[in-house]
């Protein structure tokens, strides 16, 4: 997880002391306006009236220099307390500071911590479990990926649905729509919110740690990994819920066998499968290496030094999810934020060891500490550097450009003109990485603003945008070679079993499209 990047006021006790005797002196002066309050409401309104409300949810505080209890949502809020790292928080509410985005950095929890309440930085929480409260919908209400009307809609849910409820949500000021208190909801395996004032309350269900899926992140997996398995019978109702065809079901079912606690999110881009082939076929978008087999290319134009425009058959397969659900290239698909747990530095350094990296200073400990600062897998962040330059290159050697050393592992703004190579080291200059480091940690943060953030948070939806609507489709794609989730994956696959990762609840969201052929081959 990010660490708070700001000065930790560690509080006397003498400054605790005047905290509580403030806030005691405010409390004597409202006591009798609070009970005349609370007893006009006793007066007023039946005890069936409070039989259900929303619960809470348990957290755990990530981060090495532990985090502070804030008596505001903003990092300029005075600080009430330093929260060490590991410390169980209790999560009242989510509170968004932006319109549009759900990255959790732009998001607080008001919490209870150490028996003092306040707010603390979502990405600093960690390991959330929820209780849920059973709801209907009382009207026609959309569902969105976040708390306010300006976030994106997901769908619509008719009145009467039943939905279970997880925790309040509050949007800034000016998305809060009909109500300034909406839910945070769980449907199928997937959260999302709605506004609270369509939505009637009936009952709490049983205590349960949240399945996490892949398109939630706000989750990390539980470590607790009996929480993600189910029966067969389950599991086959689980992949209908999920909107998953049949062509998926069987390849699905042979995973689950092998690996009960992964997770399978559908997700269902609403993108025909002709309309994203056709943008992804459009000029230098789809690239294959001059190394494959002539068959593989769509004409003789070279866009980048050997490297030709892939033809349509084979644009085709590496698109079609369905050709990697196995247990060799399913990673693609895997959640790529970071999971302390099991993105270990052994890991990381499994991956390294099949290249040239490590000659260059680039240790598996640049990686996790990177990946932990972003909220990015660490994993993933070696096999992307292992992908892009991992045999070898100027961009890993320390060039000079302009008088300065550089270096760019993972060939960021490294395209256009007749030498992207060079333009990736000017962009790495401007950028001041000027040690392994620094350029592994500047990309990481990069890959996390420009990426995770933004939907694409796999290595499929980084070479395939269908995780942004139909016009995204095409465009701001990490890469133009076909093959690199394909390669990554089995990157990840090699590690993930030598040290024993493989039975770790992974998580995996998998695209479908609208009108799939019945299957896809190479030429």
């Amino acid at each position: 997880m990010r660490k708070c990047c700001f000065v930790r006021i560690l509080l006397t006790n003498n400054i605790l002391s005047e905290i509580i005797v403030k806030r005691a002196i405010t409390l004597k002066l409202n006591i009798c306006i609070i009970t005349f309050i609370f007893v006009t409401a006793v007066m007023v309104f039946s005890a069936a009236a409070f039989a259900a409300s929303v619960p809470s949810a348990s957290g755990q505080i990530n981060s090495e220099d532990g985090a502070i209890l804030r008596e505001k949502s903003s990092v300029w809020s005075d600080a009430l307390l330093v929260l060490k790292d590991n410390s169980t928080v209790t999560i009242h509410k989510e509170v968004f500071k932006s319109k549009k985005s759900t990255a959790k950095n732009k998001k607080w929890y008001y919490v209870t911590a150490d028996g003092t309440k306040g707010y603390v930085r979502a990405d600093l929480v960690d390991h959330i479990k929820y209780r849920s409260v059973q709801g209907k919908t009382t009207s026609s209400v959309n569902y969105r990926k976040g708390a306010g009307i300006k976030m994106k809609k997901a769908g619509t849910f008719k009145r009467g649905i039943e939905v279970s409820v997880v925790m309040k949500a509050s949007p800034v000021r000016s998305a809060k729509g009909a109500s300034s208190t909406w839910y945070k909801i769980k449907y199928g395996s997937k959260y999302y919110y709605i506004c609270s004032n369509m939505a009637k309350l009936k009952g709490f269900t049983a205590d349960t740690a949240a399945q996490p899926a892949a398109s939630d992140k706000t989750q990390n997996v539980s470590s607790d990994t009996s929480d993600n398995i189910m029966s067969d019978s389950d599991f086959e109702s689980y992949l209908t819920n999920e909107g998953f065809p049949e062509s998926y079901k069987k390849s699905l079912r042979k995973i689950h066998k092998a690996h009960p606690n992964w997770v399978f999110a559908g997700y269902k881009t609403n993108i025909s499968w002709s309309t994203a082939l056709s943008k992804q076929t459009k000029g230098g978008t789809s690239l294959v290496s001059g190394s494959y087999p002539a068959s593989y290319r769509d004409g003789k134009k070279q866009y980048e030094k050997g490297w030709y425009k892939a033809n349509k058959k084979v644009v085709a397969y590496y698109m079609d999810p369905r050709n990697f659900l196995n247990e060799s290239r399913i990673y693609m698909f895997e959640d790529l934020t970071y999971k302390k747990k099991y993105q270990t530095a052994s890991a990381v350094g499994a991956i390294l060891s099949q290249s040239r990296l490590p000659d260059y200073g680039f240790t598996a400990g640049i990686f996790v500490k990177a990946g932990e600062k972003s909220n990015v897998s660490p994993v993933f962040l070696a096999s992307r550097a292992r992908q892009e330059t991992g045999n070898g290159s100027d961009a890993i050697t320390g060039k000079k450009v302009l008088g300065t050393k550089v270096y760019n592992p993972f060939n960021i703004g490294a395209f256009g003109g007749k030498n992207p190579l060079y333009n990736g080291l000017l962009y790495a200059r401007a950028k001041g990485w000027t040690t392994p480091a620094k350029a592994v940690e500047g990309g990481a943060q990069e890959l996390a603003k420009n990426y995770i953030s933004k939907g694409q948070y796999t290595g499929y939806y980084q070479r395939f945008n269908v995780r942004n609507g139909e016009n995204k489709v095409g465009t701001h794609q990490y890469m133009t070679n076909i093959m690199a989730p394909y390669s990554e994956a089995a990157s990840t696959k090699a590690s993930y079993t030598m040290y024993s990762i493989l039975d770790q609840p992974l998580v995996f969201e998998i695209p479908i499209y609208e009108g799939m052929p019945a299957s896809t081959k190479l030429p």
